[in-house]
């Protein structure tokens, strides 16, 4: 059996080293989720029009049929 024979300041070392590359890796991710929000904001505002241009359409149809 393989005893750990880290002291309590290379556990301590190792913890803050992590703690910094989860600190990096959170505002990588950050960016990525703002960069989504934009696109998705994009899309919703085209689809949004889209559809009010189709319902105008039907609608401008609708009173030439009648």
């Amino acid at each position: 059996m393989l005893m750990d024979t880290r002291t309590l300041q290379d556990v301590a070392s190792d913890l803050k080293a992590h703690e910094r590359e989860c600190a990096v890796y959170r505002d990588m991710t950050k960016q990525s989720l703002d960069k989504l929000e934009s696109r998705i904001i994009r899309l919703e505002k085209m689809i949004m029009g889209s559809t009010i241009s189709v319902v105008s359409i039907l609608i401008a149809l609708m009173f030439k049929v009648m």
